[in-house]
């Protein structure tokens, strides 16, 4: 099957956490497709991110809730390339939202953990929490 997305584009990591949730999850992979099928063709709208101060300024970011029953829940963060509505999307992190994972990571690949120490606390964290869900 391929999935051909007219407005929608990834990040190489994005593509990684895909490859990452087929091997973890089949059924999560498909929703989500299926969620960014829809926010391709203009039918869904991500949920605006705030400027937080664990994960940097994500104002120009939305999230998408992957909640399907027994399977943990997982967050499609994307950022808006076009004039604020979504019309263009960059894929920036799929994972699971335990410990805000999918944030953090959206943080550190857009480079908005500008400081040092905070850039790599965050890192030690989505580490950890990669670590004991991978367990």
């Amino acid at each position: 099957m391929t999935l051909r997305f007219e407005r929608v584009t990834f990040l190489d990591e994005a593509m990684g956490d895909l490859r990452s949730l087929a091997k973890r999850s089949q059924v999560v992979l498909v929703e989500v497709f299926r969620l960014l099928k829809a926010l391709d063709a203009g039918a869904l709208s991500p949920v605006a991110l705030h400027d937080d101060a664990k994960t940097g300024d994500l104002t120009d970011c939305g999230k998408i809730g992957v909640d399907l029953d027994d399977q943990p829940e997982h967050r499609i963060v994307v950022r808006d390339l076009g004039a604020g509505n979504f019309e263009v999307s960059e894929v920036i992190a799929i994972e699971d939202r335990t410990d805000d994972l999918p944030y953090l990571l959206a943080g550190l690949r857009l480079g908005r953990l500008e400081d040092p120490v905070r850039r790599s606390d965050a890192g030690r964290r989505v580490d950890r929490i990669r670590r004991l869900r991978d367990q």
